[in-house]
């Protein structure tokens, strides 16, 4: 009964230290879920901001074209140290009911109103800026 209760302890801390040695790093995801060769332009009102780790999100009300119903797109960009470094972006940048209009590559799901933001415009100011994927007047991946 001893030798079972000192192999459970070992096999319990080999676990342990497994566990606590990989990264946190290493639970990031890829962004294959979105669609790069498409890019769909929505104009809307800022629902929600969330500038948090390890990727800033942002919720928009908005229309995909004129014609197009109104609905709730909940868009996927790279991290707040990513996006900082590009000068413009900050925690502060967006707040609800700001209209925006934003350029997306969306998922590959086409009923999931989910996408990655490349571009974002601040139509009340004019501040137009890229994310970390494209920035402003690069080309497009493909062009």
């Amino acid at each position: 009964m001893r030798r079972i209760n000192r192999l459970a302890a070992a096999i319990a801390g080999a676990t342990l230290i497994t566990a606590a040695s990989v990264p946190a790093g290493s639970s990031h995801h890829a962004m294959v879920m979105y669609d790069g060769t498409k890019t769909v332009t929505l104009d809307g009102n800022v629902v929600e901001f969330r500038w948090i780790s390890p990727h800033v999100f942002l919720k928009v009300d908005g229309r995909a074209g004129e014609a197009a119903p109104s609905e709730i797109w909940v868009l996927e960009t790279s991290s707040p140290v990513n996006l900082a470094r590009l000068g413009t972006w900050s925690d502060s940048l967006l707040k609800p009911g700001d209209r925006v209009r934003v350029e997306i590559n969306p998922h590959r799901e086409t009923d999931r109103k989910e996408a990655r933001l490349m571009k974002l415009t601040i139509v009340d100011t004019g501040v137009t800026i890229g994310t970390a994927y494209r920035g402003v007047g690069q080309p497009a991946p493909g062009q």
